[in-house]
């Protein structure tokens, strides 16, 4: 690509004599087998990175030296290698923008290489920008972390390195065989009484995360300026500012300073594991195995998630870039999008790539996509929740948040488009583009119809069902049938018997007696005694007939023919059951169907009359796809689900009520969808036997409808309508 070597506004800076600052450290480092020098200001902790041929243009300015004198000397020395005038102005105003360079400017050059009025914009924007990621420096822990270091210095070297990598297996082994226990018990995490807990350890985890962070950048000679809160999504949590790493010689003590934290924080963990094992076997449900649980839980879960997922710019972004050697990644990746739509969009052959190695290119492209699409996901769900908690709150982040990533950088684009002298005599072509590309995006999404698709989940079930309840207490002492046996209506299924029945019974029937014998004596003497012996003769002979009707009942019988479905029958031998307790359930396995269901945003009745096709998946079978009708849609929400495979706690997507103790109202009203199942998911028939279907019922099904075609702009604005309504219960 050919670079223009001469520039219009070199006049405005060729006689300056500028020179890096005195306090200014400039240190050498190898990135994709390249030498880089990256100059740094310990005081504001501003950072620049040079190749070779620039550093040895910025060597030549020693406050005496011209600007012109030094492109030309570098010039005769590196020829086509050499910076342009343009490249050299873009320099000095990088130098200058991060406060790395002293320089009297002139009038005329003010405007070129001026940092005051871009930095002031650039830390509005950032902060703008990350407005739910607050930071406020309070103290300076260098003196602490210079105090510390002696007596850690032994822990932080390889042989500690070592010890950290034994220590984690050998917790890792004591503590993986009880993975599903500790899985388990993760309700009590949210438990309110436990929230007090979780914020305090949390505070003292990350504490010891940022530590980790600070000692061993003291450990390979960094400085660290600063400590304080950062608000992380409102929650206050603890930082240190070890960006003094960055300009370490060695990429692997760039890459332990930012993994230090999680080293830190697992070690831990690994500790806090082996007590909640030992607490969990000697003393369940004790404070101390409650307390080991919540560090546990924050190290992994929050570890994993955050710190160390590349695509936020924690610790696992620095780790990444480090690993790769493609510093500045998140930055460099925006702006390597930017150049390749200036330079192959606009036209524009003076755009400056911005990868410098082979192989970046494809790193920050895809880099660049991804983060960005994670973080607008991240922030989205994070101001959904925010609301769902605090309405007000939550809608202002939201509206703050749209303008400092939509209207904000788009004004500054077009802003940009049709002022930039950088366009020159592209500009017509790039306006032109812009508008073309703009066009064609509004027809692709606000214009051209696509099929649109509703996705939930069902189950299957009987469409012909009926619970087996207890109808009186007692110890079950027969059982007459087995799981998946056929029944018909009024066949015996079990048999109960209640020992206080029983003797209530013969209490009361020999109160029959004695009240006889009184009422023959009244006869006699009184006739008022007479009537109150009737009336308690009365009372009597109604409790014992309701008695006797529940003797009755304890033979439970079946209420319809079909297949008795049921996991543990045959254990409820000798278990004290009560009334109305369900214990199994008898369904007509020849008439089996779907139920799906829908929040309540989303309207099954009016969703029922555009469904055009339905189309399930089992969940053990995703690959193959049956085809399906609507049977019937309700227009009435339901607060407790057909079946708990659909639950969240099972695997399902609707989320239950945590107030209700038994653990089976939905959150939020829930409608039904009744389908059809199809013929290839019948059970199949063997010498007049269904075969498999119990096993069908309750399998958990993926269901997807197509509705009549619609814009994708339209789908996407009922889309966020509906899950706006369903997040804050509109």
């Amino acid at each position: 690509m050919e670079r223009p070597t001469f520039s219009q506004n070199w006049s405005r800076v060729s006689r300056l004599t500028p020179t890096l600052r005195p306090h200014v450290q400039m240190t050498r480092q190898l990135f994709r087998g390249e030498h880089w020098y990256v100059v740094h200001d310990p005081i504001s902790n501003n950072f620049f990175r040079l190749n070779p041929v620039a550093h040895h243009f910025v060597g030549l300015l020693d406050g005496k030296r011209q600007v012109d004198e030094a492109w030309r000397l570098t010039t005769d020395r590196y020829a086509d290698m050499a910076p342009t005038q343009n490249e050299v102005i873009h320099i000095l105003g990088q130098l200058n923008q991060s406060n790395l360079l002293r320089v009297d400017l002139p009038v005329d050059a003010k405007p070129l290489l001026d940092r005051s009025n871009r930095r002031k914009l650039k830390q509005w924007t950032g902060q703008a920008m990350s407005i739910l990621f607050v930071r406020i420096p309070l103290i300076n822990p260098d003196r602490f972390l210079t105090w510390c270091l002696p007596l850690l210095r032994p822990l932080l070297s390889k042989v500690g390195l070592g010890l950290w990598f034994i220590w984690l297996a050998y917790c890792l082994w004591q503590f993986l065989p009880h993975v599903g226990e500790f899985v388990n018990d993760a309700e009590s995490v949210l438990a309110p009484a436990n929230w007090g807990w979780m914020i305090l350890l949390f505070l003292i985890t990350k504490a010891i995360h940022e530590f980790g962070h600070g000692i061993l950048c003291k450990r390979f000679g960094g400085a660290v300026p600063e400590m304080g809160v950062m608000m992380l999504i409102m929650m206050p949590a603890p930082f240190v500012d070890a960006t003094s790493s960055w300009s370490f010689a060695s990429r692997w003590h760039r890459f332990l300073v930012n993994a230090a934290g999680m080293m830190f924080e697992l070690a831990i963990a690994g500790g806090a594991a082996l007590v909640w094992l030992h607490e969990t076997a000697n003393n369940p449900g004790s404070l101390t195995a409650q307390l080991a649980y919540n560090i546990v839980f924050m190290a992994s879960f929050t570890t994993i998630l955050f710190n160390a997922n590349p695509l936020l710019r924690f610790d696992g972004y620095y780790m990444l870039a480090d690993f790769l050697e493609v510093p500045n990644m998140y930055d460099r990746a925006t702006r390597h999008t930017r150049w390749l739509v200036q330079r192959f969009a606009y036209g524009m052959e003076n755009a400056q790539p911005v990868a410098t190695a082979a192989g970046e290119q494809w790193i920050l492209l895809l880099y660049g996509i991804a983060s960005q699409i994670y973080r607008f996901f991240v922030l989205a769900g994070i101001i959904l929740f925010i609301s769902g908690q605090l309405l007000t709150i939550g809608l202002l982040l939201g509206a703050w948040s749209f303008i400092a990533w939509c209207v904000v950088p788009c004004s500054k684009f077009f802003h940009w488009l049709f002022t930039s002298g950088q366009l020159g005599e592209q500009r017509k072509r790039a306006i032109a583009v812009t508008f073309i590309f703009l066009i064609g995006v509004f027809i692709g999404i606000g214009v051209i119809k696509v099929d649109e698709h509703k996705r939930t989940e069902g189950v299957i079930e009987s469409a012909k069902r009926t619970d087996v309840a207890v109808q009186t207490n007692g110890f079950i002492t027969d059982i007459y049938v087995e799981p998946g046996q056929q029944v018909k209506a009024g066949d015996p299924l079990l048999k109960t018997e209640n020992p206080e029945l029983l003797a209530r019974k013969a209490e009361l029937e020999s109160e029959l007696v004695k009240l006889d014998i009184e009422k023959r004596m009244a006869m006699i003497k009184d006739l008022v005694d007479m009537k109150i012996a009737n009336a308690k003769k009365g009372v009597i002979l109604d409790e014992l007939a309701d008695i006797n009707d529940r003797i009755a009942n304890q033979t439970l019988t079946a209420s319809q023919d079909g297949t008795l479905i049921a996991a543990d029958f045959k254990q409820l031998q000798g278990q004290y059951v009560q009334r109305g307790q369900v214990i199994a359930r008898i369904a007509d396995l020849s008439q089996l169907r779907v139920t799906a269901l829908v929040s309540q945003s989303q309207s099954a009745a009016a969703m029922s009359k555009q469904i055009q096709k339905v189309e399930l998946r089992t969940v053990g079978n995703v690959e193959k796809v049956h085809e399906s009708n609507l049977l019937m849609a309700f227009d009435s929400g339901r607060s407790y689900l057909p079946h708990p495979a659909l639950s969240k706690n099972a695997g399902g997507q609707i989320a239950m009520d945590p107030e209700d103790p038994k653990g089976q109202k939905t959150l939020r009203p829930q409608f039904e969808l009744w389908l059809e199942l199809p013929e290839e998911m019948q059970p199949a028939m063997q010498q007049g036997q269904l075969i498999a279907a119990p096993a069908l019922l309750g399998e958990r099904v993926y269901v997807r409808m197509t509705l009549p075609k619609r814009p994708l702009l339209y789908q996407w604005m009922t889309s966020i309508r509906q899950l706006v309504r369903d997040r804050l219960q509109f």
